[in-house]
């Protein structure tokens, strides 16, 4: 089990793999919270890194997503995840 979490909890206890994640958050409540931020980015991170150590078996995957994310924007090329 991989845990994206904070280094002295719970869940980090029990995991495999600890991905430490030390965020500073606000009450500012029209703000998303840094730990979000910081969890989509080793998230996107480890997915890269996974589909290139996997290419073979990625590539076309990959190619039909970012053909059918196109098609559903109208044809219009945006950046993947947008």
């Amino acid at each position: 089990m991989i845990a994206l979490t904070a280094p002295a909890s719970p869940l980090g206890a029990i995991a495999d793999w600890l991905v430490p994640i030390v965020a500073i958050e606000t009450d500012f409540i029209y703000k998303p919270s840094s730990s979000r931020y910081a969890m989509m980015m080793v998230l996107d991170l480890l997915v890269t890194e996974l589909a290139v150590k996997q290419a073979d078996r990625s590539r076309e995957l990959l190619r039909r997503m970012k053909h059918a994310l196109d098609a559903h924007h109208g044809g219009e090329r945006q950046p993947l995840g947008d």
